[in-house]
């Protein structure tokens, strides 16, 4: 009996061990597979971190901090990324943020589903989220969004999305609060520094509560990333923080100008940050 079950447990170690030792062959080895435990680790992570959000959203209510609920989903995806991703962020300019009081409007390049790897260490306490309605119905991750003061916004309906444009603008002033947005509207999936053209949204919403505009990329995520060519490996991305923007003084006449400005601005510093693969890292910490 004791035999046995020593054949047992040594087979069964055996098993594990060959299992491990083939997927850190085939992880190493083949891409596919390598893209592929990556995309589940990525995953992984999203859904731990939206469960972190409804788990702390109903307590954050009762002490009316709903505005911190995605700072700590942040921070949480700072965490998880480089363990089960094998994605590190360097940033660029924090003290920028450190010194920016809120009502703000904090503007980025939205690139893919990876953003919200970029987004961990940068992402300011007290600041709402803008997304598109549908979003607010997906399991988990809309939940989360629902009780963290995020705002949705029904794009296909102009009247409302200026009616709720007009109300976050109250809002933010009353509360303080800062408003993230994506300007492009939808993801550029962009391998060359590009950005796509913006919409004026974020733009009219900081000239009409005369708040600034906090301009953030996140440096292109083709060396890591390219769902393409199949392609998802470790390294560390660069995200830059650029200086405000004011809107003091201007009026609805200047929200071109002030579009055209921020785009400028973050298309120059795309082209001065680069995300660099884990191989080349160790490259040059060798050399």
């Amino acid at each position: 009996m004791v035999l046995s079950t020593a054949v047992c447990t040594a087979t069964t170690l055996a098993i594990i061990s060959l299992s491990i030792l083939a997927f850190q062959f085939a992880y190493r080895r083949n891409a596919v597979f390598n893209y592929y435990a990556h995309v589940a680790g990525f995953t992984l992570a999203v859904t731990l971190c939206c469960i972190v959000g409804v788990s702390v959203g109903p307590f954050m209510y009762l002490i009316n901090r709903q505005g911190t609920v995605n700072y700590i989903v942040a921070r949480t995806m700072s965490k998880l990324g480089p363990l089960l991703c094998g994605i590190s962020v360097k940033v660029e300019g924090n003290d920028i943020l450190n010194t920016t009081n809120v009502p703000a409007v904090f503007v980025a390049n939205h690139q893919s589903s990876l953003d919200i790897l970029s987004l961990g260490l940068i992402f300011p306490d007290k600041v709402a989220i803008m997304a598109k309605k549908s979003i607010k119905y997906v399991p988990l991750l809309g939940w989360f969004m629902a009780v963290g003061n995020n705002v949705f916004v029904d794009r296909k309906n102009r009247e409302s999305a200026m009616e709720t444009m007009a109300k976050v603008a109250v809002f933010l002033k009353e509360h303080q609060y800062g408003l993230w947005l994506f300007p492009e509207g939808t993801r550029s999936h962009q391998t060359d520094n590009s950005l796509l053209p913006f919409k004026k949204g974020a733009f009219h919403l900081a000239v009409q509560g005369q708040i600034p505009v906090v301009p953030i990329v996140f440096s292109t995520y083709a060396p890591c990333y390219d769902p393409k060519k199949k392609l998802f490996r470790a390294g560390v991305i660069t995200v830059k923080v650029l200086e405000p923007i004011e809107t003091i003084g201007m009026t609805t006449a200047d929200v071109d100008t002030l579009l055209e400005r921020t785009r400028t601005n973050m298309l120059q510093a795309l082209t001065t940050i680069k995300t660099v693969p884990a191989e080349a890292v160790k490259t040059k910490k060798r050399q």
